[in-house]
């Protein structure tokens, strides 16, 4: 039987992306154990956490248990090792302790080498020690998408061969009851409007989004996410009157905005995978997508593309979507059977596998 213990690090913080993703992984883990409630588990797993968490999961089978006295990047190398003992301890947002090889450490992707921008020289300077150390280290790595594993390993944070594949789910989304308050809230049934998941950091090309729906003349363009909205009135973007930002939503809110938007604007220059558009697809929002490796990987034939260079690619795709509601429809219906294909169960499942593979070598 597999032994695990399950790094909560990502418990001490709000939940980001790669947070989610930790999140998702380990409820579909304890999913997997209800299914065999009262028979003989393929494994079993605890969830170890720092003293001070700000969220915590509802898990039936996997207990939590808090241990040791710091926090951050000091309790991940000292007291969770100690804390997990000779078990495999699964990492999930990209860094793991140094010090032991009875890893499985999931590394996103090369951003911190791609788009160095995006990030404070302190991150940098840090994840550019503890990503190979990891990727190294660690007898099991792997990362989300075959793009990803291909930087990663262009940029030496493992050596070839070595990272094996694990995409995202998104049926989370399926899980979740859209707030039908916010319909009332933003008027999104009054105007037309397309959607954009919003944060400064540059790889994610805001302004193309900004200066393609502003050129196109749409009614209305919903920026959510970022933080507190008044970050963005205050940056160097361009203020569009038809731009509105409404800072970070809730799941329940982010469900409303997807299932009545006209479509949802993904122009990042680089992503890891790109899980927006998948969960936009679920909820049957259509989808303009970057032409980014990773996003054609993920996306598929069921996005409308362009290339984040292009302002005059975006406008020309807004436009389309704007005024011809077959197009939509077609792309509704491919996104829906697109986001059928990842699930979280097939992400813990790859992740079993992959222990079982190495503890049997």
């Amino acid at each position: 039987m597999l032994d695990i213990a399950l790094n909560g690090r990502f418990l001490t913080r709000h939940a980001t992306g790669v947070d989610r993703v930790a999140e998702e992984i380990v409820l579909a883990l304890d999913r997997l154990l209800d299914e065999v409630a009262g028979g003989h588990p393929p494994f079993r797993a605890e969830l170890l956490v720092p003293a001070k968490v700000e969220r915590s999961l509802s898990l039936k089978h996997i207990p939590t248990r808090a241990v040791g006295r710091l926090g951050g990047h000091a309790w991940e190398q000292t007291e969770l090792t100690r804390a997990a003992g000779r078990r495999w301890l699964i990492n999930l947002c990209n860094t793991a302790p140094v010090s032991r090889r009875r890893n499985m450490v999931l590394i996103h992707d090369a951003q911190v080498y791609q788009t160095p921008e995006s990030y404070s020289r302190s991150f940098r300077l840090a994840y550019r020690v503890l990503l190979p150390l990891a990727g190294r280290r660690s007898a099991v790595v792997r990362t989300v998408s075959h793009f990803s594993r291909e930087m990663l390993e262009t940029y030496g944070v493992a050596p070839a061969g070595k990272i094996g594949v694990m995409p995202n789910g998104c049926d989370h989304m399926g899980r979740v009851e859209a707030d039908p308050t916010a319909v009332d809230r933003w008027q999104l049934t009054a105007k037309p409007y397309f959607l954009m998941l919003g944060s400064l950091s540059a790889h994610k090309n805001i302004r193309t989004a900004l200066e393609a729906a502003a050129e196109a003349g749409v009614d209305r363009l919903i920026v959510a996410g970022g933080g507190n909205a008044r970050v963005f009135a205050q940056s160097s973007l361009p203020q569009t009157a038809n731009s509105e930002f409404i800072g970070r939503v809730s799941d329940a809110e982010l469900k409303a905005l997807y299932s009545h938007a006209r479509a949802l604007l993904f122009p990042s220059f680089f992503e890891g995978f790109g899980l927006p558009p998948l969960e936009a697809m679920s909820c049957g929002c259509p989808v303009i997508a970057s032409t980014a490796d990773a996003v054609r990987e993920t996306c598929g034939d069921a996005a409308l593309y362009a290339d984040p260079h292009r302002v005059s690619e975006w406008t020309a795709a807004l436009r389309l979507l704007d005024s011809d509601e077959a197009k939509r429809a077609e792309l509704a219906e491919k996104g829906h059977a697109r986001a059928r294909q990842f699930t979280w169960e097939a992400s813990a499942r790859k992740l079993l596998d992959a222990l079982a593979e190495q503890q049997a070598a």
